[in-house]
């Protein structure tokens, strides 16, 4: 009986001498605003998020993120992080966006770098145009031949951009800067989606190009939504962060 009583207090005992991890703080302070001279709706929230983006064509890690009530602009929110999960060689970048309820109204369309070691940063939040969207469905992507301008924010780089076409049955005609793929894409109301794997020619092309399409190619695999911005064209991931720019390109 004795040992049944002194096994539970040694127990306890190891537990109280275990070392606990303490994390070390870093901090960011976020502002917010955007353009639109619009009141946002009492139910709106703010989410910003801390992602690791240096992973070409994989998505995204978060790091860190905050979801609190927003009544107006500017508005700056405290981010914490963990420097430990920080390395000097990674590419990090903080996202934005408001939502009512389950809709979003505004976000950021592009990578916004942050400074080493926490500080502050700015973010002009772009409003979701669901009613044009809505309203031009026809335009939204069939009929228009797609050049990319950007892959996370960064330029394409040449004078010879991948393409995308994609007719009203949704057979998409891709050129990855290299190669030439076709694949069938499923999209509606603003949400798209492609293929994990594109089966294509198999160009012999100077390393630089085909890393280039490599990384198209991953961030079109990840394209859970679109936005169509006059003659632009905006892809992003389920979060959405922008993941490819393109603008249309007139002729063959």
């Amino acid at each position: 009986m004795r040992a049944l009583v002194k096994y539970p207090i040694f127990l306890l005992a190891c537990l109280m001498a275990a070392p606990v991890a303490e994390a070390q703080s870093g901090t960011f302070e976020i502002t917010v605003t955007y353009r639109e001279r619009i009141a946002l709706p009492p139910d709106a929230q703010l989410d910003v998020q801390l992602l690791d983006l240096s992973r070409a064509g994989a998505v995204a890690p978060r790091l860190s993120s905050q979801r609190v009530a927003i009544t107006g602009v500017p508005m700056t929110v405290r981010l914490a992080y963990d420097p430990a999960v920080i390395s000097d060689e990674g590419r990090y970048a903080a996202f934005a966006s408001i939502w009512s309820g389950d809709r979003q109204i505004f976000r950021t369309t592009r990578p916004n770098p942050v400074p080493e070691g926490g500080g502050a940063v700015d973010l002009v939040l772009s409003m979701v145009p669901h009613a044009e969207v809505a309203q031009t469905p026809p335009r939204t992507l069939s009929g228009v031949i797609w050049a990319v301008t950007e892959i996370g924010g960064a330029p394409w780089g040449n004078s010879s951009p991948a393409t995308l076409s994609i007719d009203d049955a949704m057979n998409v005609s891709i050129f990855g800067g290299c190669n030439r793929f076709t694949v069938q894409a499923i999209a509606s109301e603003g949400s798209i989606a492609f293929p994990d794997t594109f089966a294509g020619t198999l160009m012999a092309c100077p390393e630089a190009v085909e890393a280039r399409e490599r990384r198209f190619l991953g961030a079109l695999a990840h394209a859970a939504a679109y936005v169509r911005y006059g003659a632009g064209l905006v892809l992003t991931d389920g979060a959405g962060n922008a993941l490819l720019h393109f603008e249309e390109r007139l002729g063959g």
